[in-house]
């Protein structure tokens, strides 16, 4: 590896599984020091159990639709590493909803577990990340925040939040030297998700239907995520904000 992230110092909520835990895990192979997050101790510490091979890494569990969570959350990762210069929010809420049936308490429940996350992570992360001197903010969004989706009213208006959120924290931050960003992935094969294939009639023609949505007709892939962090993270990025970059194989682009 270069080490293009040497000496950098990230916290990363969701990082225990899925494409949260493979930006954790390609920030730390690039020489950053890792502080994880989420709901779960138990895959906190597998997570931890991994990358603690690589470097540095602590953990502490939490609900980052919580406000006196993250301020927990954020304190610690700040005292372990040592200052907090990078921040990724990889933690949010799906499912199906059109608009003929949902109950509002359903739309509640997956805008506050996108949209307060994305806020409240970056709030009380703000202080750290302008006394650093200059940093960066990546939260991940999805394609479907760019794009609509039949029955996915909550999640698309959810993810579509985040993004104008992304927009408007980054002209807060812009003359601070701290850049805010959102990745929008297309069909990522986590094994949550292929673990919710498993439960359909057909397990591989689900999985093979949602790698072909892509005009690049595969799903994408872990390292892929985690590479585009890389970048988002380190000073090459430096003059880009404001972003929803789409890593969705053209999805977005039909």
């Amino acid at each position: 590896m270069n080490h293009r992230l040497e000496g950098k110092k990230a916290l990363i909520y969701g990082g225990g599984t899925g494409i949260g835990f493979a930006i954790a895990q390609a920030l730390a192979q690039e020489g950053a020091s890792i502080f994880l997050s989420g709901r779960r101790r138990s895959v906190l510490d597998e997570a931890v159990g991994q990358l603690s091979k690589i470097g540095k890494v602590g953990s502490s569990p939490g609900d980052a639709s919580r406000k006196d969570d993250v301020q927990r959350v954020t304190a610690e990762a700040h005292d372990f590493l040592g200052g907090l210069d990078t921040l990724v929010m990889s933690a949010g809420a799906a499912g199906r909803t059109s608009i003929f049936d949902t109950e509002p308490e359903e739309f509640q429940r997956i805008m506050d577990q996108t949209l307060m996350p994305a806020f409240l992570s970056v709030r009380y992360a703000a202080a750290h990340l302008l006394a650093a001197g200059k940093a960066s903010v990546i939260i991940v969004s999805s394609t479907f925040g760019l794009v609509g989706r039949a029955e996915r009213v909550a999640y698309c208006g959810a993810k579509a939040g985040v993004i104008g959120m992304v927009k408007s924290m980054a002209l807060d931050f812009a003359t601070h030297n701290v850049r805010v960003n959102a990745m929008c992935p297309g069909y990522v094969e986590t094994p949550l998700s292929i673990e919710v294939a498993q439960a359909e009639p057909d397990p591989e023609a689900a999985l093979q239907a949602k790698r072909l949505m892509h005009a690049i007709p595969r799903a994408g892939q872990l390292d892929e995520m985690g590479e585009l962090a890389v970048y988002l993270a380190s000073d090459l990025s430096a003059f880009m904000t404001g972003q929803a970059i789409a890593i969705d194989g053209g999805y977005s682009s039909r």
